[in-house]
């Protein structure tokens, strides 16, 4: 027996003095759920084990380590050792909310992860693999089929304690503010400058909300462009030329902007509050070949949205159009939100 390792007291469940006692090398940080060939034993989270089957997720009752033990994976198999950093011993199952070596995004959860666009941060943003498949920080595709041998980066024990404020766990996409009240709407929409208040080319296509900044508060004001002319949101002006964003067929009159979507730019930009570049969408066929830049013009967010030449993708973590259509384009995955606008 190595003389570094210390064995749990007698009274222990005889599985754990065993697994104590087993002599192991320095112990690598690894992923929650792989089960070890030669024990049969996979770390459940950072202090708990489970037996089971290679590449196949386990369903068996989790095992706690001793106090002051955590589970470990090495060639030796999966083991509960005392931790110690001098001597290179961590816990399993810490690489949940953390960017991939890539900086592409971070797995949140067993079946949910989050981008990071090129950072070491996991930025605001919400995405969700498909029914059946988990999140695995390794997997070229972002989720993974455990039929397959891919196995959730994240600790289903840290699924079970996910909750809100409010003690439940959920995922909601804020409503874009109302205009029918001019300083409502620019306290929430926080920025100076002149919005469209709606899209009806009768009515409130050619209407707009100046918002200003007084003494500390947002304040707020309705116009009509004089005449029969049109507000456009694109020059911040009042012009005779019907814009693009104006509809004919609008019967009603309209109370709210276009919600925040990679295919209204400048609402979407809104949404980022960043100047930068940023992805439009998840199907490899359509959104990936397209980007969106922000910035900031007098106080008003903008944003164009541009396509990659020739048959070429955008890569939301370097930031460039590249070959290899990247992982966020991928079947694999369900859903994907960035600061809460839908990524389609």
């Amino acid at each position: 027996m190595s003389p570094n390792r210390v064995c749990p007291p007698l009274g222990l469940p005889l599985l754990l003095f065993l697994l104590g006692c087993l002599v192991s090398s320095t112990g690598v940080l690894a992923t929650c759920n792989v089960c070890s060939a030669v024990n049969n034993l996979t770390c459940y989270s950072s202090t708990q084990m489970q037996a089971c089957q290679v590449n196949v997720l386990s369903t068996a009752t989790p095992t706690d380590c001793p106090s002051g033990y955590v589970c470990t994976s090495d060639s030796s198999g999966v083991l509960c050792q005392p931790e110690d950093s001098a001597s290179g011993i961590q816990a399993d199952c810490q690489e949940c909310n953390r960017c991939d070596e890539t900086q592409t995004f971070a797995c949140t959860g067993t079946q949910s992860f989050a981008l990071c666009l090129g950072t070491a941060t996991v930025q605001d943003s919400v995405g969700t693999c498909a029914s059946g498949y988990v999140c695995n920080i390794d997997d070229t595709q972002i989720c993974g089929l455990p039929a397959d041998g891919v196995m959730p980066t994240c600790s289903y024990a840290d699924d079970s304690t996910t909750t809100t404020a409010s003690g439940t766990t959920s995922s909601t996409t804020a409503a874009p503010p109302s205009t029918s009240s001019a300083s409502t709407y620019c306290a929430a929409v926080q920025s100076q400058g002149k919005y469209a208040v709606g899209y009806n080319a009768y009515t409130t296509c050619r209407q707009y909300i100046e918002c200003s900044l007084v003494g500390g508060s947002w304040i707020g004001q309705t116009y009509t462009c004089p005449g029969s002319m049109y507000f456009d949101s694109g020059s911040n002006m009042c012009v005779s030329n019907m814009p693009s964003t104006c509809s004919t067929t609008a019967t009603t009159t309209s109370t709210t902007p276009a919600a925040p979507t990679p295919s209204n730019p400048e609402a979407y930009c809104q949404a980022m509050q960043a100047a930068g570049y940023y992805p439009v969408g998840t199907d490899a066929s359509t959104t990936c070949h397209q980007y969106i830049e922000c910035f900031l013009n007098g106080g008003t967010w903008g944003g164009n949205m541009y396509a990659c030449p020739g048959g070429l993708y955008y890569n939301s973590a370097s930031k460039t159009c590249v070959s290899t259509v990247p992982s966020t384009c991928s079947n694999t995955v369900a859903s994907l939100t960035l600061n809460g606008v839908s990524l389609d």
